[in-house]
């Protein structure tokens, strides 16, 4: 009788209490959301990609997984002198780890892989959308290229060459029959900067003229910014000699803008459009 009453008194000092249970575990899974949202943040999504093309729609669906079901799990369930508690705490972080773990290869499967340029803009390119995409070539015989060819970090950034006249009619019959349009045809895909002559009609944002820059809108109407109303300073007049290439993006989401090096033609920034 007393050994039994001594180790119901071990097992309730071994165990916390339900609050600071709850408290701990709501604070590893605050730590584990922090990095998952860094990662999507920096990595998977990079720029304005994380609000164009699911990034913060991902991040809403593992947040409630991460912060809510698990420490909601634990403070229902958990009780320190429970026989079964850690054939308990062990369900619920299986459940946790599963739900969690759908979330994440969820988010990841759909991490914009490419920005592809076809149809005249740049357009987003899911990782799932990539592989679906190979898929459908491999089996009608058409070797896919991989994105790996253009470089090692995401996305890639790719040009889809265009069908000829005498083509079109054969590219829109195979997409009536199943094959991949011409942003997911990796096997039409070149590096950007072989196609930056072929590409620079498209652009939203001209090269300089004389002292101003010339913006072009999209009725295609230019309009001149006199060099007299950009501020002055070392960093602005070398953007105003020099001003990046910008063509229109458009992502699943929301549509914006990319820019790219006037030098180097790699792209610097993505920016979404103004609400």
């Amino acid at each position: 009788m007393l050994a039994d009453v001594r180790h119901k008194h071990v097992s309730k000092m071994t165990f916390p209490s339900v609050k600071k249970a709850f408290l701990i575990h709501f604070g590893i899974s605050l730590f584990i959301f922090i990095i998952l949202a860094a990662l999507m943040r920096l990595v998977w999504y990079p720029d304005d990609l994380f609000w164009m093309d699911g990034g913060w729609q991902g991040l809403q669906i593992i947040a409630p997984i991460d912060l809510v079901l698990g420490p909601a799990l634990t403070l229902c369930f958990y009780r320190p002198w429970k026989k079964n508690l850690v054939f308990d705490m062990a369900v619920i972080a299986t459940v946790q780890i599963a739900a969690l773990g759908y979330g994440v290869y969820a988010a990841y499967n759909q991490r914009p892989a490419a920005l592809v340029f076809a149809e005249n803009r740049f357009e987003t390119l899911s990782f799932k959308e990539y592989k679906a995409a190979t898929d459908d070539l491999r089996a009608n015989d058409i070797e896919p290229r991989s994105l790996r060819e253009f470089g090692s970090g995401m996305p890639m950034v790719v040009h889809a060459r265009p069908y000829g006249k005498e083509d079109y009619g054969q590219y829109l019959a195979d997409v009536m029959n199943g094959l991949p349009e011409l942003r997911e045809r990796s096997d039409r895909y070149r590096a950007i900067a072989d196609a930056r002559a072929e590409i620079a009609e498209f652009r939203t944002q001209s090269q300089q003229h004389g002292t101003g820059i010339a913006m072009t809108d999209d009725a295609g109407v230019v309009i001149e910014i006199p060099a007299s109303s950009q501020t002055a300073g070392t960093k602005e007049k070398s953007a105003a000699e020099n001003p990046p290439e910008t063509y229109t993006l458009k992502a699943r989401y929301e549509d914006g803008t990319i820019e790219f090096h006037p030098e180097t033609f790699e792209w610097t920034r993505i920016t979404r459009d103004p609400k």
